[in-house]
């Protein structure tokens, strides 16, 4: 099995998590949205400047296989919201989302962040509920003129213990 390294991204990466964010909403939800669903979802791979800039203005980190990116997932540092979190098709159930999210849980908890929150795909909530995550009511969202369904989720957070000197 290839090696998972994990880093922050860097410039020059968006397109390539672009791409991953679009085949995992087109293969990677197949059982939980229909393909209009998925199609008003990512219309195509979110590529360009806003992207990056919506990248690389959170804490984003980016599990590698060799020289592809595995998954990824965001976290604002100051309001604890985890924006973003896509696994690649083929390394969904491998335990790439749960070394990403122990790193996040771990960089919110140092940043003093009260509480996690997200808006969680069906695929998605199972995930943030085994760690440790309350759900909300299923939630109506429009996209492009098309229904889709998603949770809002939250973990509070106790702070970081302090190291002693």
């Amino acid at each position: 099995m290839t090696e998972i390294t994990i880093h922050r991204v860097r410039a020059g990466e968006g397109d390539l998590l672009g791409q991953l964010f679009h085949r995992s909403v087109h293969e990677g939800t197949v059982g939980a949205y229909d393909a209009a669903q998925r199609a008003a979802w990512s219309p195509e791979p979110p590529s360009g400047p806003d992207w990056e800039a919506r990248l690389t203005g959170a804490v984003t980190l980016v599990a590698w296989a060799g020289k592809l990116p595995a998954g990824f997932m965001t976290l604002d540092p100051v309001t604890g919201y985890l924006d973003l979190a896509f696994v690649a098709p083929e390394w969904q159930g491998q335990g790439v989302a749960a070394m990403l999210y122990g790193l996040l849980e771990r960089c919110a908890r140092r940043h003093g962040v009260a509480q996690l929150s997200t808006d969680a795909s069906e695929l998605a909530r199972p995930f943030f509920l085994k760690q440790g995550w309350q759900d909300g009511p299923r939630q109506q969202v429009e996209r492009h003129g098309v229904t889709l369904h998603n949770y809002p989720m939250a973990k509070p957070l106790k702070p970081a213990l302090e190291r002693a000197a």
